[in-house]
């Protein structure tokens, strides 16, 4: 489902073909993206850490999934602003704030509905 959105996506904003991997534009993008990735690593150890330190069983799947949630926001908005303003597509921060956004509804219905039965 997710790559067959993606590909309509593509068509839609006449893009061309995604790439697979990470690329960066110039340096100022790698930069931020090492420190959104580092970012987003502090907040999921500052999370678990801080339920493991405050033994709350119950809330361990709440901050899991608002840790991991906070993580893919902040690098894909990240990644959507550079590639609004460095990539040659200039529509190609569409698809990816699709991505962002079918990952968090997917993080949500798993949470909400016990999709994995963690709860």
């Amino acid at each position: 489902m997710y790559y067959l959105l993606q590909w309509v996506l593509g068509k839609w904003l006449h893009l061309g073909k995604r790439r697979h991997y990470r690329t960066y534009h110039n340096e100022t993008h790698k930069k931020w993206d090492v420190r959104m990735r580092l970012v987003s690593a502090l907040i999921i150890v500052v999370g678990y850490l801080w339920v493991m330190d405050n033994g709350f069983i119950g809330s361990y799947w709440n901050v899991h999934f608002l840790t991991l949630g906070s993580g893919v926001i902040l690098q894909e908005l990240c990644r959507a602003y550079m590639e609004w303003k460095y990539s040659e597509q200039r529509r190609e921060y569409i698809r990816v704030l699709a991505s962002a956004g079918y990952v968090l509804v997917f993080l949500f219905t798993s949470y909400v509905t016990n999709l994995f039965g963690l709860v």
